[in-house]
């Protein structure tokens, strides 16, 4: 799948050297050399990682203009509303971030060109992540409404895609509704998900939030919602609108710990309202998805990792 995009000479020494289970993301910059998060940051070198960055492979802006192009299967108009958004997912579940020339027509994006930088991250499904925490998220009176925190990389989408194939799988409830915004949760592809959600999960990918729980609680009849990244206000509202509805519901947001959890002014409303019954702490401690604690709706530590 990665000789059908990436540069041959990238392609090349990772195939060769390199434990693909083991590999996050690989970045590609414009004239700068190559890197490569593999338990650890590296430079990738045609021989493998190195510390010397003057071994490196280098790409220039057409490896980079070739490597977006082909990412989007030779058509950029098909994947425009993905590239607008700044990522491409391809088969197998991979999501190439871009970096480039926003073309924008009175204030509204239309597409990118020009790329400089490239972030192809590989997700890893890790079966049973969440079981640690699952029993106090799930239990005889029902699914708690549930915030998973931690830093950019502690592991969230990995965590929020384990929790939703156990409460599928374990018949937790009848219908799971994955609200994918950033097509990251389950990496669909033509319409199959690259990532195993569960037999009983629907999926809609790439809009908004708002959008999503709207229409899909009015279509799928879902027991409970799982999305990702509560950032500003429109998801605040979002929030409200599922929990009006009386559906249950699984999110994350971008947090060191609680405290800082509680200076997001776009949560405050959400937060005091006590609308979440669960809280979950992750961090990067001991390898992403750490779990950190297990905190009630009045913050009361009901286990510490």
């Amino acid at each position: 799948m990665l000789d059908r995009f990436l540069p041959k000479t990238v392609y090349d020494s990772i195939s060769r050297n390199l434990d693909l289970s083991k590999l996050t993301e690989i970045r590609l910059r414009s004239q700068r050399p190559v890197i490569v998060e593999y338990g650890g940051y590296y430079y990738l070198s045609p021989l493998g990682i190195t510390d010397d960055s003057t071994k490196a492979i280098v790409c220039d802006s057409g490896s980079l203009n070739d490597l977006v192009f082909k990412a989007c299967e030779c058509s950029i108009y098909s994947h425009n509303e993905q590239l607008k958004q700044g990522f491409i997912t391809v088969s197998g579940g991979c999501r190439v971030g871009v970096c480039g020339e926003l073309v924008t027509d009175k204030g509204e994006a239309k597409t990118m060109k020009n790329f400089s930088s490239v972030n192809v991250r590989f997700p890893h499904q890790i079966k049973n992540c969440s079981l640690n925490a699952l029993r106090f998220i799930a239990d005889e009176d029902g699914i708690k409404n549930t915030l998973i925190i931690s830093p950019p990389g502690g592991g969230k989408t990995t965590f929020i895609r384990d929790l939703a194939y156990q409460l599928s799988d374990k018949h937790l409830c009848r219908n799971v509704l994955v609200v994918d915004e950033r097509n990251e949760i389950a990496a669909v592809v033509n319409g199959v998900p690259q990532l195993n959600v569960g037999e009983y999960t629907d999926i809609i990918s790439g809009s908004s939030k708002m959008f999503g729980l709207e229409s899909g609680i009015r279509t799928m009849k879902p027991d409970v919602i799982v999305l990702d990244e509560l950032a500003n206000i429109q998801d605040a509202l979002a929030v409200e609108f599922c929990i009006g509805a009386g559906v249950r519901l699984i999110a994350t947001a971008h947090a060191k710990n609680l405290n800082e959890l509680k200076r997001k002014a776009a949560l405050k409303n959400l937060l005091d309202g006590s609308v979440f019954d669960r809280f979950v702490v992750l961090s990067e401690r001991e390898g992403a998805g750490t779990l950190e604690g297990i905190f009630d709706q009045n913050y009361n530590c009901l286990y510490c990792g």
